[in-house]
């Protein structure tokens, strides 16, 4: 199939961008929608948005990561901008925890069904790199759905060979105690459902590209994934793979269910960027028992 190459100017300022941040997108935000087999450049700078390609996911490994990941999307709190605003134009909310302080960490105003598989990097309430709670709980899970990311992982090296190259290089350093093997990732967010709000991936390999595929059951329209900046979407269907700078300003606009039960399962990979901190799992835990009380994580 041929692939047609778009080149398109932003139709908003980077400031005007800036502002759309934590809003839901409406369907008329999208200006060109795709789809079809296209590359996507900036006009102006000549820098990849895009590369969207169609029917490529077989439909076994569809099936597989659908059967064994739709449980790793449950209800959080823990997606900050991406969960959008309240009516108030809030984004995120403190919490109290259980002894009643206030904690540093916010949380989303608006729940979201979104999990992570994988492995994930320290943090203050976690102070060791570490399995997700999905491998911990369904590693023969995640090992039934590996097809799909190894796949994905294939599509990268040919699509995007200079991102892929360095962040293959970066999980290649890292413990492969904490990398889907034989890929540059290290971890996978599910969503069910879910209409993100205006937002920029955090967290991520800022020199990689963005990783997405969408599984669907049931009829639905919309949920199309927009570049902001330039009012460019993608309608991924079942099969598809987009490749894309997450880290413009992006979202997706409403999903509106033909059928009841209708439901979009998508799958974004990419490789946590504080991860090459990580020692082996002994490293990690030894690490995690020695730790002072209010000792700064390296």
């Amino acid at each position: 199939m041929k692939t047609f190459t778009y080149k398109l100017k932003p139709i908003m300022t980077v400031e005007e961008s800036d502002a759309m941040a934590g809003k839901f997108l409406k369907q008329s935000d999208c200006k060109v929608l795709f789809t079809e087999d296209v590359d996507v450049f900036d006009a102006e700078t000549g820098k990849c948005i895009a590369k969207f390609r169609k029917a490529v996911i077989p439909a076994a490994v569809q099936l597989a990561a659908w059967d064994n990941l739709l449980i790793a999307a449950k209800p959080s709190l823990n997606r900050g901008t991406s969960g959008g605003m309240d009516e108030d134009g809030a984004k995120v909310r403190k919490f109290v925890t259980g002894n009643g302080m206030i904690s540093k960490t916010t949380q989303a105003i608006n729940p979201v069904n979104s999990g992570i598989v994988g492995y994930f990097d320290r943090n203050p309430r976690m102070p060791m790199c570490r399995l997700t709670a999905f491998n911990q709980q369904h590693m023969d899970k995640f090992k039934k759905a590996y097809p799909m990311i190894k796949l994905v992982d294939n599509f990268y090296s040919k699509l995007m060979p200079k991102e892929y190259k360095k962040q293959r290089a970066l999980a290649d350093k890292t413990s492969q105690d904490f990398v889907i093997k034989d890929t540059a990732f290290t971890t996978v967010t599910v969503n069910k459902n879910w209409q993100t709000a205006v937002h920029k991936d955090a967290g991520d390999f800022k020199d990689g590209f963005g990783n997405l595929v969408a599984i669907r059951k049931g009829n639905y329209t919309g949920c199309h994934f927009v570049v902001v900046r330039w009012g460019v979407g993608f309608d991924l269907q079942n099969g598809d793979l987009l490749l894309v700078d997450v880290h413009q300003w992006h979202g997706n606009t409403p999903l509106i269910k033909e059928d009841k039960n209708a439901t979009r399962l998508s799958l974004v990979m990419y490789y946590r960027e504080n991860m090459i901190k990580c020692g082996s799992i002994e490293e990690e835990v030894n690490r995690a028992k020695n730790r002072k009380h209010g000792e700064k994580l390296n």
